[in-house]
């Protein structure tokens, strides 16, 4: 596969920029997947999810070996290794703090959290990349503590407005249901 015009624009800016954080805005459907997958790296590549489907997600795009770490799967010298999270914080210290070269942070809008700090604090890496399609947080904590500047943004509206999506239709409905019967956990509906 062949990166989309986009996506090789924003790969030609990465292969600019110095070591350092950098944040890519993609609107959801847009390829993040994809694009980091060609991101060079020389050592190892780390990505870091927070759900499992994110985590195995990836590997069909690499054409190089591909190592998870997540509850019982565990990588063993893989160019790149894809964790979640709360897995990786358990074996940080299976790994040499120089030991990847380029993080890459899938759904950077979870990159405030402490844990994804630990990992960022502990490893020394030349490049790291957040992506992600939601950059402004609800609880409005912002990613320029973490990220030194956002260096590619093509987002939902972009992509629809240039026809690599397809545009929104929406529907509201009324349900005549009543759900006043129904018991939840905590008691409350």
């Amino acid at each position: 596969m062949l990166p989309r015009d986009y996506q090789q624009e924003c790969l030609n800016i990465i292969k600019s920029k110095p070591h350092g954080k950098y944040l890519i805005v993609m609107g959801t459907g847009l390829g993040k997947s994809f694009t980091f997958s060609r991101i060079s790296f020389k050592k190892h590549m780390l990505i870091l999810s927070h759900r499992e489907e994110l985590v195995n997600q990836p590997r069909k795009y690499f054409d190089c070996t591909y190592g998870i770490e997540m509850g019982k799967y565990t990588s063993n010298g893989e160019k790149v290794i894809s964790a979640c999270v709360p897995s990786l914080i358990k074996r940080l210290e299976k790994f040499p703090r120089d030991y990847f070269d380029v993080i890459i942070t899938d759904e950077a809008h979870h990159s405030p959290c402490a844990s994804y700090q630990k990992i960022y604090e502990y490893f020394q890496y030349d490049y790291h990349f957040g992506l992600t399609a939601t950059p402004n947080r609800a609880d409005n904590v912002r990613l320029n503590n973490i990220f030194d500047e956002i260096i590619f943004n093509r987002d939902l509206k972009w992509g629809i407005q240039n026809k690599y999506l397809s545009d929104i239709y929406a529907m509201r409905f009324y349900m005549d249901y009543d759900l006043s019967r129904i018991k939840t956990s905590n008691g409350d509906l």
